[in-house]
């Protein structure tokens, strides 16, 4: 004769409670990094209600084979109806150390002078509960022109 365990009451069936997802930003030790630069936009930012260009940096290892980490850089572009990098902005200052000089007209400074090239970059801490990695400057562009992701490793060589 075996013995049954007792067979639990019926219960009310609870809702499934959803999973919160938060967005994890990687963090590295603050210092300066070999970094390619693959992704920039300006995109309107609600929350402070300005125009901001966000910049995707991979941050290699020694020998650029691979990417420790995607990192975040912005600059901000005012709160017009359309960016705007005055002569003092950041965004304008990067962007001519990038270009290796003045735009040739006023009203081109195009994101897509950072994509796809190689820099020296420094990165800080952000503040608040979580702090995570964000490119506070570019120390040095390695690279002249943009270059395709396969050149990197020719490229980091150069540099060492």
């Amino acid at each position: 004769m075996s013995i049954l365990p007792p067979t639990p009451a019926p219960t009310k069936r609870r809702k499934a409670i959803p999973n919160v997802n938060w967005g994890e930003y990687p963090r590295l030790t603050p210092g300066e990094y070999s970094a390619y630069c693959k992704w920039a936009e300006w995109y309107w930012e609600p929350g402070y209600q300005r125009w901001t260009c966000l910049i995707h940096w991979e941050i290699l290892v020694a020998g650029g084979e691979r990417a420790l980490a995607t990192v975040p850089q912005w600059f901000n572009g005012g709160n017009g109806k359309k960016p705007r990098a005055g002569r003092r902005a950041n965004y304008f200052a990067e962007w001519v150390k990038a270009n290796g000089g003045p735009p040739a007209r006023k009203d081109r400074l195009s994101s897509r002078v950072f994509v796809r090239r190689i820099a020296k970059v420094e990165l800080g801490d952000t503040g608040g509960l979580v702090p995570y990695s964000v490119v506070r400057r570019v120390v040095a562009w390695s690279t002249g022109t943009p270059v395709n992701k396969s050149h990197i490793k020719e490229n980091m060589a150069k540099e060492h």
